[in-house]
C-alpha cells in the first residue's frame, strides 16, 4: 500500500468514527432528547464507557428477567429496498399499492399513495429527488434490456405491458433513508454524527450506483458527498430491519434506533429486542442482569452456528467475538455446527476443532478422524443449499416430509440449517392459521417448537425474543 493510499484509508477511518466532540454526557443528553416521553423518570440503565467497544449500556440496579429496559422510537425510517421485496409500497404509510401507476405524481419516482403524495411527510424528500432530476426508470429498464442483447437480430424491445407499469429503481429507493436524515432537527443530526460508522468502501459504491439513477446528482460536491457517505455508513452499521404490517400487507422497514444500536453484542445476550410495527423498538431483559453489568444484545441470529456467526460479524461488523459461546465448539452441547461423519460405517457428529479461526479443522466425536475445513465446508454448503431450495419451493406439508424423512440422511437434527427449516414451518403454520392443517401436522409443529426451545434453554437464552415469538407471546 502506498503512502498516499494509507492517507486515504486513515482519512476514511477517521471520518467514519463518531464525532470526537461528543462526550459521554453529551451523548446521554442527546439520547434523552431522542427518547422524549418514552424515557423513564428513573431508568434502570445508563450509558457508560465499555471495555467491549468504547461505550455501552449498563444496568443501574438489578434487573429481573423479562423486565422492560427501554422503549425507543425510530430516529429515521425508510424502505429496505431489498432484492425480491415488493417495491410498490408507499414510502410514507407503507400500504401496498397497485401494480400500476403507483409512483408519485410529482415525478420524484418514489412509490407513494394518493393520500401521502401531497403530505408534509413526503414534501421535502419529493422536492429533493426532483432537484436531482431522476432518470425515467422504465426508460432505464428498456436500455438495459437492449444492452444485454449482443446480436441485433435478437434484440427485443420492452413490451407494452412492461412500459405501462411503473418501475422502481431499488438503488434510488434505498438512499431515501439517508436523504431523510438531512431533514432531521439539529439535535437529531448531532445524534447521528455521534454514532459509529464502519469504513466500508462498498458503501461508497452504493452511493455511486444510486447517483447513476439521477441526472443532477451532486457528485462533485465533496462536502455533500462526504456527509452522505458518513450517513450511509451510520445506517449500514447501525440500522435494523423491522417488520411493519399495514392492513394485511407486511413489509420490512429500515430503521435507525440509536440507543438499541449502542448496546454491544454478545452471542447469547442478556437482553432481547423486538419491534412494534417497524417504528418502535422494545428492549427487555432476557435473564437477570445484576447492577453494574453491561446490557447486551445480539447482532446475529441466536441459532446460527459459531462459524456462521463468526463470518457474519467479521464481514459486516468487522470484529471477532470472544464470548464464552464462541470459545465452546459444542456451543453448550447444542452442536449447532455439527455434520455427519463421512467415514464409512461411522455416523458420528463432526464439529470444528478450533474456535478462533474461520477455517477450522473438524473432528468426529465418535471415530476421532480429522477432516480439512474445505471438505466439511462443501458438505455444509450442500446441506444449506438443499434445505434452502426446499424452503423456497415447497409447501408446508412437503417441508414436514422433507424434514422428517429426507434430512436425517445427510444432516443431523442439531444442525442450525435444519433448525432454520423447522422455524420456517412454525412461522408459516402460525401465520396461515391452525385450521389449515391436520392434527398430525400440528403435532409436528409442536415437536419442532419444543426442540428449538430446548436448544435455547441449553444456550442460556432465557426470555429471548425468539422464544416469545415461537410461543406466540408476541406477534
Amino acid at each position: 500500500m502506498t503512502s498516499e493510499q494509507m492517507k486515504t484509508t486513515e482519512t476514511m477511518v477517521a471520518h467514519m468514527a463518531p464525532s470526537r466532540s461528543t462526550t459521554h454526557d453529551q451523548l446521554a443528553r442527546l439520547i434523552d432528547v431522542h427518547l422524549g416521553d418514552l424515557r423513564e423518570e428513573l431508568p434502570n440503565w445508563v450509558l457508560a464507557p465499555s471495555p467491549v467497544a468504547g461505550r455501552g449500556v449498563f444496568a443501574t440496579r438489578d434487573i429481573a428477567a423479562g423486565e422492560l429496559i427501554f422503549r425507543e422510537n425510530a430516529l429515521v425510517v425508510g424502505p429496505t429496498a431489498r432484492k425480491g421485496s415488493q417495491l410498490n409500497t408507499c414510502v410514507c404509510c407503507h400500504r401496498l399499492l397497485s401494480s400500476k401507476q403507483f409512483l408519485c405524481p410529482h415525478r420524484c419516482t418514489l412509490p407513494v399513495c394518493g393520500d401521502c403524495a401531497d403530505s408534509t411527510a413526503h414534501r421535502n424528500e419529493c422536492e429533493h429527488f426532483q432537484r436531482w432530476m431522476p432518470k425515467d426508470p422504465a426508460e432505464q429498464m428498456q436500455q438495459e434490456k437492449l444492452q444485454k442483447n449482443d446480436n441485433d437480430n435478437e434484440m427485443k424491445s420492452v413490451n407494452e405491458s412492461e412500459t405501462a407499469m411503473d418501475v422502481v429503481n431499488p438503488l434510488s429507493l434505498r438512499i431515501l433513508t439517508a436523504v431523510r436524515v438531512c431533514y432531521l432537527s439539529k439535535e437529531q443530526r448531532a445524534l447521528v454524527d455521534a454514532m459509529q460508522a464502519n469504513a466500508e468502501r462498498g458503501y461508497r459504491q452504493e452511493i455511486i450506483k444510486a447517483a447513476q439513477c439521477f441526472r443532477n446528482f451532486p457528485t462533485t460536491d465533496k462536502v455533500f458527498m462526504d456527509q452522505l457517505f458518513r450517513i450511509v455508513g451510520v445506517l449500514n452499521t447501525n440500522a435494523f430491519e423491522a417488520p411493519c404490517r399495514v392492513d394485511k400487507h407486511e413489509t420490512l422497514l429500515r430503521g435507525l434506533f440509536p440507543l438499541t444500536a449502542i448496546m454491544n453484542h454478545e452471542c447469547t445476550p442478556n437482553a432481547s429486542h423486538y419491534f412494534e410495527n417497524g417504528r418502535l423498538a422494545v428492549v427487555r431483559a432476557a435473564r437477570p442482569i445484576p447492577k453494574g453489568m453491561e446490557i447486551t444484545t445480539t447482532y446475529t441470529k441466536i441459532l446460527w452456528s459459531n462459524l456462521t456467526r463468526g463470518i457474519f460479524l467479521k464481514m459486516t461488523k468487522y470484529f471477532v467475538c470472544n464470548c464464552d459461546r464462541c470459545n465452546d465448539n459444542s456451543e453448550n452441547g447444542t452442536y449447532l455446527s455439527a455434520l455427519f461423519c463421512r467415514e464409512q460405517g461411522c455416523k458420528g457428529l463432526v464439529i470444528p476443532i478450533q474456535t478462533k479461526t474461520l477455517q477450522p479443522d473438524w473432528r468426529c466425536l465418535s471415530c476421532e478422524n480429522v477432516f480439512p475445513h474445505a471438505k466439511m465446508a462443501r458438505y455444509q454448503d450442500f446441506a444449506l443449499n438443499t434445505i434452502n431450495n426446499r424452503i423456497n419451493t415447497c409447501g408446508v406439508r412437503d417441508m414436514i416430509h422433507f424434514i422428517n424423512e429426507l434430512c436425517p440422511r445427510f444432516c443431523p437434527p442439531s444442525n442450525y440449517v435444519l433448525i432454520e427449516a423447522k422455524l420456517n414451518v412454525i412461522w408459516r403454520m402460525t401465520r396461515l392459521g391452525a385450521e389449515e392443517y391436520t392434527p398430525e401436522e400440528l403435532v409436528h409443529k409442536d415437536r419442532y417448537r419444543e426442540e428449538i426451545l430446548a436448544i435455547l434453554h441449553k444456550l442460556g437464552a432465557g426470555e429471548c425474543t425468539l422464544k416469545k415469538l415461537i410461543t406466540e407471546e408476541i406477534q
